[in-house]
């Protein structure tokens, strides 16, 4: 697991019009949480959170210095502007990296090209995993080979051999992916029905 560092100040308002400042100047609102710290507000520079998720993810780990306080923290929660896709709020957990965190990471499938044909298309219904492990073994995706899928037979997450290093909570039952048969579907055209026409036998002739 990468690690970066990034550098918080803290905030001396909240609200929606404070945020907004603070959005002007280029920084983003967020909130440090943890099971040994009191919820803080601080806000972070845009630019080095952006470069941090573009560059590692949103399951990286980071120092984050606030004042001269150094704590390591796993982004928990993003919020974002629906029209421009912008952060505008990230909710950061201070962690302990000797004790398992659960956290979600993205399920990415490998071999769907093999099994998809003109008759066959793959549906992936579960595209993330959640799952618990020590905070530097979270791993930027799940791969999972989906090579041998047949139609009628859906890959479960009971199914799937994961690391020891990791803890699927899942349910066993939840469908990861399946391949779908496609139907062929033939719509009679106007040459088609001219033709109908042109051949049909009468019943009687007089």
């Amino acid at each position: 697991m990468l690690k970066s560092v990034i550098h918080g100040d803290l905030r001396n308002q909240i609200g929606s019009n404070a945020c907004h400042r603070i959005r002007n100047i280029g920084h983003v609102p967020a909130v440090v949480y943890g099971p040994n710290t009191n919820t803080r507000a601080i806000e972070l520079d845009k630019r080095e959170i952006d470069n941090i998720i573009r560059n590692y993810g949103t399951n990286v780990l980071f120092d984050l210095q606030v004042d001269n306080n150094y704590s390591t923290v796993i982004i928990k929660e993003i919020q974002r502007n629906p029209l421009t896709n912008e952060i505008r709020h990230i909710d950061l957990q201070e962690i302990s990296t000797n004790k398992p965190i659960h956290t979600t990471v993205p399920i990415r499938l490998i071999g769907k090209e093999k099994v998809e044909s003109s008759i066959g298309v793959v549906q992936q219904q579960l595209r993330e995993a959640n799952i618990e492990c020590l905070p530097d073994r979270i791993p930027e995706s799940i791969d999972i080979d989906i090579s041998s899928l047949a139609p009628g037979n859906p890959l479960r997450i009971a199914d799937v051999e994961f690391g020891e290093e990791i803890s699927v909570l899942n349910e066993p039952y939840e469908v990861v992916a399946a391949l779908t048969k496609t139907e062929k579907i033939v719509e009679a055209t106007e040459e088609d029905d001219l033709l109908e026409k042109v051949i049909e036998v009468p019943k009687e002739i007089k």
